[in-house]
């Protein structure tokens, strides 16, 4: 408990941005409850108890992060946005971004973290494996096409498509994107931010940015019939376009555009591959140990990896320690399922038009389901079963 008494209110916001600094947390949680404010720091994506503050200051720390924000510290009924860039002691930037919402006991208060430094990431730290990688690759040298990376909030969507984009960057290619909002910026790309207030949505962005002369567009998420289907038409008059769609798998995200009215032809004359991932925590290296699998993890590789499975009757786990802070994971790595269009999976589309059916045929195909690419990090000692069902779950 830090009580008004130990520090300054100054002081202990610098004490808990510089903690989650230390952690490599990416998002810090100010909550205020009936007698304390409780601080939480996200690691890893799994949040994690920090300190607690005292009742009597709890205010004191949300006026003064508001002050950083430049927020209107008056105003406590309504959300609010609001950043500052935060300057460390080895000349480093890290912008943090800030918003607030209304709660029973105060207002609640996120800090999104986004360290530059961070984002300086290829596509080879992500956990592709060699296969998937190269098909990955080539797919970005084509010209034109309209290329999706799909799965929840939170499964490094948009990591990768900054890795992407960071791989294609050169003098020669005009590069444009348009996001919601910037979340990091990469020299020599231009980037562009929706605006709601002033009418300016990704549909209208995506018209005046193809006025640009772009060779390569990324557009932050498909998120309505008009961004789809003024993305398809784009890359069917020579462009290459990235995006995002909110998915569970590869297949889903065909069904998906057809969901928004994009008819199969269009689909099929546009659509080159559709990246779906997820991230998954890796057992820290400091602790990792052999052990027995459990009834319950059995059960899961039996169900979804049938005969394969049997092969399997240890695994490495985190036992905890200080480097992981006891929690047995450190830092992450993605799992993914990258669907390739080709001639026959079009004609299926065009024929059968059903999630099942598109699945069962990109699987002949050659596309592997995130659970093997899990199922082989589990063999590869990089991740745990007990995680893999969390992610999968």
């Amino acid at each position: 408990m830090v009580g008004q008494e130990d520090v300054s209110v100054v002081n202990i916001v610098d004490q808990v941005i510089h903690k989650a600094l230390e952690l490599n947390a990416s998002d810090i949680h100010l909550e205020p409850l009936e007698r304390e404010l409780r601080i939480r720091f996200r690691i890893d994506g799994m949040l994690q108890d920090g300190a607690v503050a005292h009742n009597s200051i709890k205010k004191q720390i949300i006026s003064r992060l508001k002050v950083l924000a430049h927020m209107d510290i008056t105003e406590h009924r309504i959300p609010q946005d609001g950043k500052f860039i935060l300057k460390t002691s080895d000349g480093a930037a890290i912008d943090m971004r800030i918003s607030t919402f209304p709660s029973l006991h105060g207002e609640k208060m996120v800090i999104r973290i986004l360290d530059k430094n961070q984002m300086k990431i290829s596509l080879e730290d992500l956990g592709f494996s060699y296969n998937m990688l190269e098909q990955f690759k080539q797919l970005l040298s084509r010209p034109q096409g309209f290329f999706l990376v799909t799965g929840p909030t939170g499964s490094g969507k948009t990591t990768t498509l900054y890795a992407a984009l960071s791989l294609l960057n050169s003098p020669q290619k005009n590069i444009i994107t348009l996001e919601d909002p910037v979340e990091y910026n990469i020299e020599g790309i231009t980037q562009g931010h929706i605006n709601r207030a002033t009418g300016f949505t990704f549909a209208q962005g995506i018209r005046s940015l193809l006025r640009q002369d772009p060779d390569i567009i990324m557009i932050g998420e498909i998120r309505d019939p008009e961004s789809a289907r003024i993305a398809i038409e784009a890359a069917m008059t020579g462009h290459l376009v990235l995006s995002t769609l909110h998915t569970n798998d590869a297949p889903s995200a065909i069904i998906r555009l057809m969901d928004m009215g994009i008819e199969p032809f269009l689909i099929n004359a546009a659509v080159t591959g559709v990246l779906a991932q997820r991230l998954t925590r890796k057992i820290c290296n400091q602790c990792k140990h052999l052990g027995e699998l459990s009834l319950e993890e059995k059960k899961f590789l039996e169900k979804h990896f049938n005969g394969e499975s049997e092969r399997v009757t240890h695994a490495y786990r985190g036992e905890g320690c200080q480097a992981c802070l006891g929690t047995g994971f450190r830092k992450r790595t993605g799992i993914f399922e990258l669907l390739v269009m080709n001639d026959t999976l079009s004609s299926f589309i065009n024929q059968y038009p059903k999630l099942e059916t598109i699945r069962v045929q990109a699987q002949t195909d050659g596309m592997r389901s995130l659970a093997y690419d899990g199922f082989e990090k589990i063999q590869n000692g990089d991740v745990c079963v007990e995680e893999l069902m969390r992610v999968l779950a």
